[in-house]
C-alpha cells in the first residue's frame, strides 16, 4: 500500500472488528476473534464468511497489523492488533468531515463535555491539558 489513507469510514462490520480488538487489549488470532464475535448466536458481530475480507480491509487501511507467532497449530497462528486507538479513530472521523476547521476544536470539546454528562468538568479539563501537552512533545 502506498501511504496511509487519511479518510476511512468503517463499515459496521469493520467497526465491530475494531471494537473487538480494542476491547481485547492484546493481539488475537482468528479463532479467538470468531469465538468472541459469535458469542451471541442470534446477533453475531459479523458473518463468519466475511472474516478475511474485513481483516484484509483493516490491514489495507493500516488500522490493524498481523503478527506471526513462532510454532505450529491454532494457538500459534497469525494474530491481529489495532494500530490506531479508538480515540484516534473518532478524532480522525471528526477532523476529516467536509466542513471541519481547526477553530472547531474548542466547541467540539465543549460538546463532548456536555453530552457525556461529566460531573467534575475541572478534572476533565486538567486531563485534557495533560493529554494535549503529551501529544505535542
Amino acid at each position: 500500500m502506498k501511504g496511509k489513507k487519511v479518510h476511512i469510514r468503517l463499515t459496521n462490520s469493520e467497526f465491530a472488528m475494531m471494537q473487538l480488538l480494542w476491547e481485547a487489549g492484546r493481539p488475537l488470532n482468528r479463532a479467538e476473534i470468531m469465538e468472541i464475535a459469535l458469542r451471541d448466536g442470534d446477533n453475531p458481530l459479523f458473518a463468519k464468511n466475511s472474516f478475511h475480507v474485513i481483516i484484509n480491509n483493516l490491514i489495507g487501511y493500516e488500522y490493524i497489523a498481523a503478527f506471526m507467532n513462532n510454532g505450529a497449530g491454532r494457538k500459534n497462528s497469525r494474530r491481529f492488533a489495532p494500530m490506531i486507538t479508538r480515540n484516534e479513530y473518532f478524532a480522525q472521523q471528526i477532523v476529516t468531515t467536509e466542513h471541519y476547521v481547526n477553530e472547531d476544536i474548542p466547541e467540539i470539546v465543549a460538546a463532548l463535555l456536555k453530552y457525556s454528562k461529566v460531573s467534575d468538568k475541572e478534572a476533565v479539563l486538567e486531563q485534557i491539558g495533560s493529554a494535549v501537552r503529551r501529544s505535542t512533545k
